[in-house]
């Protein structure tokens, strides 16, 4: 089977890559970096001897977005993992007005997704990744992009969780993809040890100190991943540390 994977040379994203080509898969590293791409696709052929196929890809751009997605579906995966997410310190807009956390973590991975849909073999499962910050916003406030007024780190990422997972439930719900028996699911990693946990404030290494030892591994956050794109449900969210099933919303 072939596996795509985002965000692949991140903590998490070269976790899920790894555990992925220990089940035998054949994998695309979808990454911003080819230089840091290389560097996976290196690691993982010599413990595994598989050589990933390496795709250039900017969630940030969605003419990047379209350049990936034409030559990924080329392959007609089996699984997507869409791992790559950011949550930017400052306000940040695109050509056409739109925040870029929100943008590469919910706009432009829907983008990809809907481009690659069609390719994707039937039976085959599409992952969303997802985060408990989504509680903290409120739904009579849901909106697909924010001002620079109501920009707040944590607050723009919880939106871009909250607005990923509501696509999600609707794309495991929608009849076409149900009738190819594509199964989609979202994994919360919860809390864990990557450098996304640095709030770049004065309070940081007093995080370190305090609140980092109790983190999760990224290897454990990729686990719950491959289980939610090995389970035969469809619609659910797979929470860290032991892939628990929890509601869509």
């Amino acid at each position: 089977m072939k596996a795509i994977v985002t965000g692949a040379t991140g903590a998490i994203g070269m976790e899920i890559a790894r555990a992925l080509a220990e089940k035998g898969h054949d994998l695309i590293l979808a990454c911003r970096s080819e230089k840091r791409g290389k560097d996976v696709e290196r690691m993982i052929e010599m413990r595994y001897g598989i050589v990933p196929d390496i795709v250039s890809l900017d969630l940030s751009d969605p003419e990047s977005v379209r350049r990936a997605a034409e030559r990924i579906a080329r392959c007609n995966p089996d699984i997507l993992i869409n791992n790559a997410g950011v949550m930017n310190p400052r306000f940040r807009i695109d050509d056409n007005g739109v925040e870029d956390t929100l943008n590469v973590n919910y706009h432009n991975t829907r983008l990809l997704t809907e481009l690659l849909l069609p390719a994707i073999n039937p039976g085959g499962c599409i992952v969303f990744t997802t985060s408990a910050t989504r509680y903290w916003y409120p739904l009579q406030k849901l909106s697909e992009n924010i001002s620079s007024e109501e920009f707040g780190r944590l607050k723009t990422y919880a939106l871009s969780k909250k607005l990923i997972t509501r696509f999600a439930a609707s794309l495991a719900d929608d009849p076409s993809v149900k009738g190819r028996h594509i199964r989609v699911n979202c994994t919360d990693p919860g809390i864990v040890d990557t450098p996304m946990l640095s709030m770049g404030r004065w309070f940081d290494p007093l995080t370190d100190i305090l609140f980092r030892p109790f983190c999760l591994k990224p290897a454990t956050a990729a686990r719950t991943a491959i289980k939610a794109a090995e389970s035969d449900l469809s619609g659910y969210i797979f929470l860290s540390p032991c892939g628990k099933l929890s509601n869509r919303k």
